[in-house]
């Protein structure tokens, strides 16, 4: 029997996904927009790759790209980069933690139809890790 819904944590062999708050809600949005009677298989392939990932297997470029930067701390030159879990067309924002380890944070889901980064995802990633990774709160 396979899942219907994505849940709030995955734990793989290799690393633990965390929703972060809000972000299954974000999900239902995004995914209210794609056609009803694809939702399901849908939903079944974002949780297969969710498990990829959980598993450490090999992620591709197209979908598990570099989307952009996390905000920089003090004992960085260069900023970390976030992904995307990126399955045309809803892309779930997320980071590997630093602070928890083997850990992966999912910030958010958008519907998205074209590939420039809006910034207020870049926002709300970086408001969601300095919330987690800074002020460790978690989820």
């Amino acid at each position: 029997m396979t899942e219907e819904n994505i849940k709030d944590r995955y734990q793989g062999l290799k690393f633990t996904i965390i929703h972060c708050n809000e972000a299954l809600d974000s999900y239902q949005k995004a995914l209210s927009r794609v056609e009803a009677r694809r939702r399901k298989s849908f939903t079944q392939r974002m949780i297969q790759q969710i498990k990829r990932l959980a598993d450490g297997n090999r992620m591709s470029k197209e979908n598990f790209p570099q989307e952009g930067d996390l905000p920089k701390t003090h004992n960085r030159q260069k900023p970390k980069k976030f992904n995307a879990l990126k399955r045309i067309p809803i892309r779930g924002y997320c980071w590997k933690s630093e602070k928890h380890k083997n850990t992966y944070f999912i910030s958010h889901y958008v519907y998205k139809n074209y590939d420039k980064l809006d910034e207020k995802d870049t926002k709300k990633v970086g408001d969601n890790w300095k919330r987690i990774e800074e002020n460790n709160d978690e989820r």
